[in-house]
């Protein structure tokens, strides 16, 4: 049986746990459970990360001086106004080292009506594993990691809105995939095959098994050159810490599409 000694060090160990620096302690890949903790926002308030009134919970992790996180609030935007019936919640996070009124400027000109909340310390950041931005992470009403969505700079919209009608239940997962718009351009599109190694390598992405991920990449490159494919194979590559050879993939993949998004900002990754 516990005595309060015990109870005091488990109390301790969970404070400890709370401010370890980012990457130290999961807490957003899919599946998990976040903590509903309350941010203070651009006017001062104090709003929580989730709505208990919510069925979905959208949340939005930008940064002003990221050169897509204009298009992703505007994208936003016009995804806050089809919901606006509906239980779902939105807010964005964005790190206290961000000037207020240059965030503020970002938000009115997007025209994004969700509260901003100040993530001090890049804390939540941190426990959500975010290193790239923009980038779109969907709660369901038990606050339970259900999506994971890096910025598209095609079609960005249309991808949240069927995963949040995926978390409303409007929806099957089947039918997320059919409704996921193809990026249209010169570059290969992926066939169902490789697209089902993608969705999969990216889920292994987000649960940090690198090698898999890699694996998953190699299986979608044998239907042919793909810009995705590159790009999974490269963030993978970072995960492990092979900048070189990661470098090597985002060119690939940015060779074949150069609007590849997730291929940019992995290269910034690495430094480059």
């Amino acid at each position: 049986m516990l005595n309060r000694r015990h109870l005091a060090f488990a109390a301790l160990l969970a404070v400890v746990a709370a401010l370890l620096p980012e990457g130290a302690a999961a807490g957003g890949e899919l599946g998990d459970v976040v903590e509903n903790l309350e941010l203070k926002t651009l006017d001062g308030r104090k709003v929580a990360i989730a709505s208990k009134k919510a069925q979905a919970n959208v949340v939005v992790f930008f940064r002003t001086g990221q050169e897509f996180s204009a298009d992703a609030l505007k994208a936003m935007a016009e995804c806050e106004k089809e919901f606006a019936a509906k239980p779902v919640n939105w807010v964005g996070v964005v790190s206290d080292t961000e000037p207020p009124d240059v965030v503020k400027q970002v938000i009115a000109e997007a025209g994004v009506k969700m509260p901003i909340l100040v993530d001090a310390g890049d804390a939540f950041y941190g426990r959500m594993e975010i290193r790239l931005h923009p980038y779109t992470v969907i709660l369901d009403r038990d606050r339970r990691v259900t999506v994971r969505e890096p910025f598209h700079k095609i079609g960005y919209c249309d991808r949240i809105k069927a995963q949040v009608r995926f978390v409303l239940k409007e929806i099957t997962a089947e039918d997320v995939a059919k409704l996921e718009n193809p990026e249209k351009g010169t570059f290969r599109v992926p066939g169902g095959v490789a697209r089902r190694h993608l969705n999969y390598g990216r889920l292994l992405l987000d649960q940090k098994k690198w090698e898999k991920a890699i694996e998953q990449a190699e299986k979608a490159l044998t239907d042919g050159p793909l810009a995705p494919a590159y790009t999974l194979k490269g963030n993978a590559l970072v995960g492990l810490g092979k900048c070189a050879e990661a470098l090597a993939a985002f060119d690939a993949a940015l060779k074949l599409d150069p609007a590849e998004v997730a291929a940019k900002e992995g290269r910034r990754a690495c430094g480059k």
